[in-house]
């Protein structure tokens, strides 16, 4: 880089000294359920310096972007090299992958954490599992990708390691569509050097590292005319992960019957190493989530209140779908009807876990929408449960911090549809 790209890129460079300072401190620590306020006030000072971060990197050259890849690379690795820092999910992962080469099936009842047959195989990963009396939830795709990771060793780092490094190949399909679709390179940053995913994916380990680069690989193929390819890495990702599949249903009339039925196969075959448990078994855990799991919602809340927590589910799986059609028929583009999708699921589910904004950023890639991209920061806010769940509580968070994580994305994006129509009326005006 020469000295007139560093002048130029001052805050860039200062943004990231930010921000490794910030993962430095993560990554010593280790562990940050007991020390919220500390991890938030982190969190808010690598935020700021991302945000000033994308506003600096306007312009900036290749050499200047692959030098920001490399530093997003070795924050993930010093991420990935720390314990958990947010969550245990991922031990469950690197267990049912564990009990998988020892012939159990992560979904049947009989195989499930608190077995008695496996006594023998527990240690400080199923110590550190939660739900121990819960059967599998998440799709095959993933409990195959689990027990890969297994059997070349089975641990936690090796489970971080691989979905920061499915996190980072995601940024491939996205350039992809950026070129084509003539936006500037340097938008890989807004998931590169996202806060979000340094902390939930290398730091906390969540899976959806593999989901974002199928569902990126899903936008990229149909962005480059090959619909068929698209369905397929759609189909995948929704066996790691059902939202995907809710996107691709927004891009229905792209693909032909036949790209579906095929898709559809692949999914299916993928089922077939755990078909030796029963229906029952295969859906038990998810049942479970959708009927008595509820934290930080927002519109579900109030349908919750006049329908029932069962109904206002069904409502709203069914929205969310009449969403994707109205969007499928339309033939919406990809990025505004991705994004409307992972916007829906969001506001109308009973559950919204700080690692479900992930799902935002491919489409910020691409797309600017800065209500959504604030998001993707005040989210962090629902970590304050951590206090009173750790002195007994029960695990809610307040409709106090709720509001301090949501409201200023309304108005953001109310802000963002208001000023438009301010700068046209002068103009008519005159």
């Amino acid at each position: 880089m020469g000295s007139r790209d560093v002048a130029d890129r001052g805050g860039l460079i200062a943004a990231g000294a930010i921000l490794s300072g910030c993962v430095a401190a993560w990554s010593a620590q280790g562990d940050q359920t007991g020390r919220i306020g500390a991890h938030l006030a982190l969190y808010g000072a690598a935020f700021a310096a991302y945000l000033v971060a994308l506003a600096s990197a306007r312009g900036l050259s290749a050499r200047g972007l692959r030098l920001a890849i490399v530093a997003a690379v070795v924050w993930r690795v010093a991420l990935a090299a720390a314990p958990p820092l947010l969550s245990d999910d991922v031990n469950r992962s690197v267990w049912e992958g564990r009990i998988q080469l020892h012939g159990g099936n992560p979904y049947a009842w009989s195989d499930r954490p608190e077995a008695e047959r496996w006594a023998p195989l527990r240690d400080e990963v199923w110590r550190g599992m939660n739900h121990r009396d819960y059967t599998a939830v998440y799709p095959p795709l993933w409990q195959l990708v689990c027990r890969a990771v297994a059997a070349m060793g089975g641990t936690v780092w090796a489970m971080k390691v691989l979905l920061a490094g499915c996190e980072l190949l995601a940024l491939w399909p996205l350039a992809t569509i950026l070129r084509r679709r003539g936006r500037p390179r340097e938008q890989l940053l807004v998931l590169a050097w996202s806060p979000l995913a340094l902390v939930e994916i290398a730091g906390s380990g969540h899976n959806e590292g593999l989901g974002l680069l199928l569902l990126a690989a899903a936008w990229a193929a149909m962005e480059s005319g090959r619909p068929g390819w698209s369905a397929l890495a759609a189909a995948m990702g929704a066996q790691v992960k059902l939202l995907p599949a809710l996107v691709a249903l927004a891009w229905a009339r792209r693909y032909r019957w036949w790209h579906v039925l095929v898709a559809a196969a692949a999914a299916g075959l993928l089922f077939v190493p755990f078909l030796a448990a029963t229906e029952e078994d295969l859906t038990r855990s998810l049942r479970s989530l959708s009927r008595h799991w509820r934290f930080n919602e927002t519109l579900f809340a109030p349908a919750s209140s006049a329908l029932g927590h069962d109904a206002a589910v069904r409502v709203g799986i069914a929205l969310v779908v009449a969403l994707a059609g109205v969007l499928a028929w339309r033939r919406s583009d990809t990025a505004v009807s991705g994004l409307a999708v992972v916007a829906a699921v969001l506001l109308l589910g009973p559950n919204v876990l700080p690692w479900y904004a992930l799902w935002l950023l491919p489409f910020l890639v691409v797309r600017d929408e800065p209500a959504a991209l604030l998001f993707t920061g005040t989210v962090a806010i629902a970590y304050l449960v951590y206090p009173s769940w750790l002195s007994g509580e029960p695990w809610r968070i307040g409709w106090a911090w709720r509001a301090l994580e949501y409201v200023p994305c309304v108005l953001v994006a109310a802000v963002g549809r208001v000023r438009p129509l301010l700068t046209v009326r002068p103009a008519l005006a005159g």
